[in-house]
């Protein structure tokens, strides 16, 4: 069941929604719902740059694919995966609202996971890049 209250209360929490609610339009403007497959997000260890624990760096980046999940009611196929290092003060608020999320090292993740398996980072969280994943997974027919 989609959860549009919860879609909102996420867009709130965000101080960036353009990409978020461009992916939506773009699911909304589609024809029949679409199942998406499905996916694993990850949030690596940065590289360098700031990892200061006020920042919403990894729910920012995860938001997009998230709300659409939510919006076709298939949270239950996307979880969220981070390094332990990246601080993320909304995890806490993602597993309250039912969004699996888990702290691991690569390793584990890798051992982990048998679904693919999408990387974040700010050089791919363009609104083309989103609407581009968007297009592919709702071509993609789920096995379940």
């Amino acid at each position: 069941m989609a959860r549009p209250d919860l879609v909102q209360e996420m867009l709130k929490k965000t101080q960036q929604p353009q990409v978020a609610e461009a992916a939506l339009e773009a699911l909304r403007g589609r024809q029949g719902g679409p199942q998406l497959p499905p996916l694993v997000l990850r949030i690596p260890r940065p590289g360098s740059g700031s990892n200061a624990p006020h920042t919403n760096f990894v729910f920012d980046l995860a938001l997009p694919y998230l709300v659409v999940y939510l919006e076709l009611g298939q949270e239950a196929q996307v979880s969220l995966s981070a390094d332990p290092f990246v601080a993320f003060p909304l995890a806490n608020f993602l597993i309250q609202k039912g969004i699996k999320v888990v702290r691991e090292t690569d390793e584990a993740m890798a051992k982990r996971v048998s679904s693919p398996v999408l990387t974040l980072s700010p050089q791919n969280q363009s609104r083309e890049d989103v609407l581009s994943w968007l297009e592919e997974a709702c071509s993609v027919k789920s096995k379940l």
